[in-house]
């Protein structure tokens, strides 16, 4: 009788052993691709807005720096104070900026006491104004203060014919001052002359009152 030869089978789960590790590196593989592109996703994202945000700031301060606040809340005697102040009067170009939109806010108050419209008198004034702070190390500022004050003189003239007819030789006096300033030398070199254009207008101002 023939012997029949009986062969043990192989064990399978080598094979199961195999197939996890290739499944266990392939999910390794794919997963830790999808983490790597999520964090560089989320990178772009937060220097994008980084830079957004920086972007912002610097659009808003550029926007604070260009804008002139005309506020006329303190009015004539807020100018007075300013130009009163001896901490201030050191005629350098801030200070002749700060007090020209002092002034500037003082008239028009005074002038909507009155309810007088000087809307269209102030427009190029403030805009002189706002050329003096938007280069504040020009050498022509002289000539724009002149200008500038000039028209403020003859705006209060205006106001003064309306309402204060005893104040003339007062505006004649502001005006005179104003002409006075030199348009073609620096402001630093003639401090006594716009200090005292701005000392005529206060004490006109503080007549009106």
């Amino acid at each position: 009788m023939a012997e029949i030869k009986i062969e043990k089978k192989k064990p399978i789960w080598p094979w199961i052993i195999l197939v996890l590790v290739i499944l266990a590196i392939l999910y390794f593989l794919v997963f830790a691709d999808d983490d790597d592109d999520l964090d560089e996703v989320e990178t772009e994202q937060v220097e994008e807005t980084t830079w957004e945000e920086e972007d912002a700031e610097t659009t808003n301060w550029e926007d604070q720096t260009d804008t002139t606040d005309w506020d006329t809340s303190e009015g004539v005697e807020g100018y007075l104070a300013y130009i009163s102040d001896q901490e201030k009067m050191g005629i350098d170009h801030q200070y002749t900026n700060n007090a020209l939109i002092e002034l500037i806010n003082a008239v028009q108050a005074k002038a909507d006491d009155m309810n007088y419209d000087i809307s269209a008198d102030m427009e190029t004034v403030r805009q002189e104004a706002q050329a003096i702070k938007s280069d504040p190390m020009s050498l022509t500022h002289a000539n724009t203060i002149k200008s500038a004050g000039t028209k403020l003189a003859n705006v209060m003239e205006k106001m003064q014919k309306e309402e204060f007819p005893n104040l003339s030789s007062d505006v004649t006096e502001v005006k005179t001052a104003a002409q006075n300033i030199e348009g073609s030398t620096p402001t630093l070199d003639q401090k006594d002359q716009v200090k005292k254009f701005f000392d005529e207008a206060g004490d006109l101002l503080k007549k009106m009152s």
